[in-house]
């Protein structure tokens, strides 16, 4: 756990320092993958579909705002339609322009949820958007969510319908018929949105509950709620073949927004305090729960080069030669550093005083 605990503040530190780089190449890897779903689904238009067109948008999104990006999406999906069905391209816009003035009016921070939702339905993980969003957002981040569902099956239709198309003005208005009905009368895209609201609203009212451990408890009903919903839904539409992919898929998504959780926010459910307090008006309950934080451990590497051996031992011989001891026999001197001490007699002794006595 303490190995977790120094990979994320690593991590932390390491996006904290180089944030400003970061974020823009985050946009531009999440704006390429949204450029080559949508030329996989609906790639029509070959000219869209070049790397230079894509690499282009992508950079242009990875400096604009999220909204932009949904738009520049949206007006690609239009032109893919448009080179095989000009009156399917309308229908489309009609619909992606109700769908972006939504989002723009209520959510206009939330743009990579529209693009999101259909990316992650490609790779069977949808139940990702509902479960982390009901952690660090509200219950208005319902709107995007369904507009998301809603630009994955308008892109379904519109598959079929193109598949179907013809010149003719009754087969025109026979496509125009298929898509609208598909799309007003599409049940099982109405369960899902149904679901995935559900699923938001679970997990945001329990992590906003007081007991420990709020958040992980939330992260799995969360999870429980979307696979029952979606184990009720895929009976009454008699796609069962679908139940484990489902089940699969959730545990999966639910191991995600742990793991983003992980990264974003860890408490010590231990040291949890109570205090209490008041001013003129109210008396305070508190409960604060403390962060884990840790210390990432600094290594500091002194690098010696041969240069630094050598001068190292010359200044020690040096150092030695200055502070050695030398005796000299002949005069009986000894001398160091920094005194000299004579110890020969300097007062002459008188014999025939000394012999009087």
């Amino acid at each position: 756990m303490m190995q977790l605990l120094v990979l994320r503040e690593r991590v932390k530190n390491f996006y904290q320092r180089n944030d400003i780089y970061i974020r823009p190449i985050i946009k531009f890897i999440f704006a390429f993958i949204v450029f080559q779903t949508i030329n996989s689904q609906i790639g029509y238009d070959t000219r869209f579909k070049s790397l230079p067109v894509v690499l282009l948008l992508s950079l242009l999104s990875a400096f604009m705002p999220s909204a932009i990006m949904v738009l520049l999406a949206a007006i690609v999906s239009a032109l893919h339609v448009y080179s095989m069905s000009p009156i399917l391209s309308i229908i489309i816009i009609l619909i992606l322009l109700i769908l972006y003035l939504l989002f723009a009016r209520f959510t206009p921070r939330l743009g990579y949820v529209l693009l999101a939702v259909p990316i992650l339905y490609v790779l069977k993980i949808p139940y990702v958007i509902p479960i982390l969003l009901g952690l660090v957002a509200g219950p208005i981040a319902i709107i995007p969510t369904g507009c998301g569902v809603v630009i994955y099956f308008v892109f379904q239709v519109i598959k079929a319908a193109i598949q179907e198309s013809n010149s003719s003005v009754e087969d025109i208005l026979q496509n125009y018929t298929f898509v609208i009905d598909n799309l007003m009368k599409n049940k099982l895209m109405i369960m899902t949105i149904i679901v995935f609201s559900l699923v938001l609203l679970v997990t945001y009212f329990a992590r906003r509950m007081k007991y420990d451990y709020a958040f992980e408890i939330a992260i799995a009903a969360g999870a429980l709620t979307s696979i029952l919903g979606f184990l009720v839904s895929d009976m009454i539409f008699d796609q069962t073949g679908q139940i484990l992919t489902m089940i699969l898929g959730t545990v999966v998504s639910a191991g995600i927004v742990y793991a983003i959780h992980f990264f974003e926010l860890t408490l010590d459910y231990s040291g949890v305090e109570h205090a209490q307090f008041e001013d003129d008006v109210y008396y305070y309950y508190v409960k604060a729960v403390p962060k884990i934080t840790v210390t990432t451990p600094q290594m500091n590497v002194k690098r010696i080069n041969g240069k630094n051996v050598e001068q190292v031992s010359n200044t020690g011989a040096l150092k030695h030669d200055v502070d050695s001891e030398d005796y000299d026999e002949d005069d009986d001197l000894y001398s160091d550093s920094n005194d000299d001490y004579n110890f020969r007699s300097d007062v002459k002794v008188d014999k025939n005083k000394g012999a009087d006595k």
